[in-house]
């Protein structure tokens, strides 16, 4: 299990938050886990334990994550940030044109190099073939392939954190 001092797992876990993939019942119990294996858990951890607010929560991580020098890059935030996303898609959770959409907004404040245009332009040839099963497939196999690093990342997270809602931590 990741530990609460990996920074960059934290941050995953607050794009998971801001993507809608997890919520508190996700985060609790991790957070539990940590604060009884911990001799001296940070005051961050402790406070994720008791919140009930999931914009709080997710305010705690990203405090606990990052520094004035933010040492991801911003490519490896998009790419999980839409890994997220897609998840989701898969799941049932938004439809193709709505991670298209969510992604191109994400995208359009992102400044990274994956743009929103590259998800706007599929989101527009989707609607003009009114939204084709078989476009559909194609676009998602394209998009798969190109976040299969940070899916990978996404998922592990995501399972891991799955069965421990499921246990209760």
């Amino acid at each position: 299990m990741n530990a609460p001092a990996n920074r960059r797992f934290v941050f995953r876990l607050a794009t998971m938050v801001n993507t809608r993939l997890i919520g508190l019942e996700h985060l609790i119990p991790w957070a539990d886990a940590w604060v009884l294996k911990l001799e001296a858990p940070p005051l961050w951890l402790l406070e994720l334990c008791t919140t009930q607010d999931l914009h709080a929560a997710r305010g705690l991580l990203l405090r606990a994550a990052c520094h004035p020098t933010d040492p991801f890059g911003r490519d490896e935030q998009d790419a999980e940030h839409l890994a997220c996303l897609f998840v989701r898609y898969r799941q049932g959770a938004l439809s193709w044109a709505a991670f298209l959409e969510e992604g191109g907004r994400y995208l359009d404040g992102a400044n990274g190099s994956r743009t929103c245009e590259e998800l706007y332009s599929l989101l527009n040839a989707l609607e003009q073939q009114g939204h084709a099963q078989n476009m559909e497939r194609a676009q998602s196999t394209e998009i798969e392939r190109s976040l299969r690093g940070a899916l990978q990342q996404v998922e592990s997270v995501y399972r891991l954190l799955a069965a421990m809602t499921r246990t209760g931590g």
